[in-house]
């Protein structure tokens, strides 16, 4: 009944593991049907490692969502997950198509971001300046590869578009952005979210064919709404092909586990 029910909130601080667990403990007396992972912030750069000698941004965007994700599939194998990623997770793979090799050394991150050598040393460095990217993909990576891993459960990337939330302090001037309708409002950002969370199973697979299934991998949704199979778009090629995310995504789960 839409008019019945009851709301409560537990703070969770995504940067510390031990916090991850015992906001975890606390939620395995209910059942948890959807799990909305949407931690983001524009990291400072040169943040220093953290007490885990991690990435602070990475942690707390990436492998917090991911420990907490897995802590509550344990409760309830059949969980949803909606992961907020970005469309700026595009810039993995568009310089590396696009720009002349004499210009690629002007880009500090790595081809597709979360690659092997970012999995075996850039985990382990302070904040750089393609934090928010590499957090952003890895969100992505995380809802694709969790029906691979847990196959009762769906999951769904999906990118908000260019908000006015509060992320910047320049996003709560009088004359901003949003005032002058160049960002969505909140109240039109929150639409796939909430097509993300409310759609059934078979409503978020519709077009992508007969034979697709939630074992073949998550999938993503655009800013309008939209579901998408992830590394879609032309600048996904050659040595970013989707072949080699999706191997890139297992190395992340792998690591993440750790």
């Amino acid at each position: 009944n839409a008019n019945e029910g009851s709301a409560s909130s537990l703070l969770i601080d995504l940067s510390n593991f031990d916090s991850v667990k015992q906001a975890a403990a606390q939620l395995s007396e209910r059942k948890v049907d959807v799990l909305y992972n949407n931690a983001g912030f524009a990291p400072d750069l040169g943040s220093p490692v953290n007490e885990y000698l991690l990435d602070p941004s990475f942690t707390a965007m990436h492998l917090s969502h991911y420990l907490l994700t897995e802590l509550l599939l344990q409760g309830n194998p059949s969980l949803r997950v909606v992961n907020t990623s970005s469309g700026t997770h595009h810039l993995c793979a568009i310089p590396f198509a696009y720009l002349p090799e004499n210009l690629l050394h002007l880009i500090e991150w790595n081809p597709g971001c979360v690659d092997e050598q970012f999995l075996q040393l850039g985990i382990r460095t302070p904040t750089d300046s393609g934090a928010y990217f590499q957090a952003k993909i890895a969100n992505i990576m995380h809802a694709i590869s969790i029906p691979h891993n847990h196959p009762q459960a769906t999951s769904v990337a999906i990118d908000l578009g260019w908000v006015g939330t509060s992320i910047q302090p320049w996003m709560k001037l009088s004359i901003s952005p949003t005032s002058m309708k160049l960002m969505r409002d909140t109240q039109t950002g929150v639409l796939p979210a909430m097509h993300a969370i409310l759609s059934s199973n078979e409503e978020l697979l519709n077009g992508h064919g007969e034979n697709r299934k939630w074992n073949d991998g998550g999938i993503i949704m655009n800013t309008m709404g939209k579901t998408e199979e992830p590394y879609n778009m032309s600048w996904w090629t050659g040595n970013l092909s989707r072949e080699k995310m999706f191997e890139l995504g297992h190395k992340l789960w792998v690591t993440s586990e750790r």
